[in-house]
């Protein structure tokens, strides 16, 4: 997208939707712009626990054993502290039933 002097005068309020104003007014004017002029026509749509995948994957490369890194993680990813000892607890079986060559 090529951004013109005319584009400084776009406010929040001035976006075609609601759903557009709200990404200007998180994110800025220029996101909004971009998904406005590249993306043209598509319908998005946002998930609630877009990246839960890659939280497992910071948290299994993470987990030392210790109780005081069970909450750091809880904190950083927003999980409980359960769900982070069930994360863990999958991944130790999964990765013990993986046969060895």
């Amino acid at each position: 997208m090529e951004y013109k002097p005319w584009m400084d005068y776009i406010r929040p309020e001035d976006m075609p939707n609601d759903d557009l104003k709200t990404i200007a007014e998180s994110a800025g004017i220029r996101s909004a712009l971009a998904l406005i002029f590249l993306t043209p026509g598509l319908t998005v749509t946002i998930p609630r626990n877009a990246f839960t995948e890659v939280k497992k994957r910071y948290i299994i490369s993470q987990y030392d054993g210790r109780k005081y890194t069970i909450n750091r993680l809880a904190l950083e990813c927003g999980f409980s502290q359960r769900y982070i000892y069930k994360i863990i607890e999958n991944h130790l079986q999964n990765k013990s039933t993986i046969p060895k060559e």
